[in-house]
Order: C-alpha cells, then structure tokens, then sequence
C-alpha cells in the first residue's frame, strides 16, 4: 500500500494526482484504531453498482493521534444513512462538536467528519496520509 499526503475539502479527499467524491461516490465501510501507533484508519469504498474496473477503495490513515471523540448517531434516521459522508470541516481544540466547522484551519485544529446519520467523528491527528486501491 503505497501512502500518499492528501487534504479533505468539504466532501472530497484530494491528493496531488485526484481528487474523491466521498458523499456521492464512495460508502464509508469502518474505521480501526491502533493505540500503541496512535494510528486511525478510515475506509471508503466505491458503491456495488460501480463498474468492476472502476471500483476503487480508500484508506486515510491519521498518524499522531491526539484527540479521538465521536458523537453517536441519531437513532430516528435509518442505518442506511450510516455511510454516507455529510463533510468535513475543522475546529479549534476548545470549541464544541457541532455538525461543521470551517474548511481550512491550521494543523493543530482538529478534523470533524459528520454523517448523514447524524455521527460526528472528531479527531486530532499530526499526520494525514492516503492510500487507494
């Protein structure tokens, strides 16, 4: 797996050769977290009705973690909405969770990663590196 600097923009994941759609293009399939690393995995994948040859799986690993909290769904929207990224955004370590934040920020700010879903991930992380497949 071959990692690559990347940069989120509301609902792209951009790296210096493309750019991914990940509210329309790509289901969020599940993160991991590795606490002797203080390593985040994110992963997306490209919906089942893509065609074979275009099907395509990210991986956005945070290294560095400092700051990992999550908001839990809302329980009257339906589990379909899980998957779907919302945006994201930026905050200053002191500010509240809340559904969005700014889309550019310096790199002690931390990430917020909303769902349709109404699940907000929060995480502070030193490094932001991207794999595709």
């Amino acid at each position: 797996m071959k990692l690559e600097h990347c940069r989120f923009r509301d609902i792209y994941l951009e790296t210096d050769s493309e750019s991914f759609d990940l509210h329309n293009c790509f289901d969020f399939i599940g993160l991991t977290y590795d606490l002797l690393t203080r390593t985040l995995s994110l992963r997306w994948l490209s919906p089942s009705d893509a065609p074979p040859d275009q099907r395509r799986v990210l991986t956005v690993e945070m290294r560095g973690v400092f700051h990992l909290s999550a908001t839990p769904r809302d329980p009257e929207l339906p589990f379909s909405e899980d998957p779907c990224l919302h945006c994201v955004g930026f905050l200053p370590p002191d500010a509240p969770t809340m559904q969005s934040g700014e889309f550019e920020a310096p790199p002690e700010w931390h990430y917020i990663f909303t769902f349709m879903s109404g699940f907000i991930l929060r995480v502070g992380a030193e490094t932001l590196l991207c794999a595709t497949a």
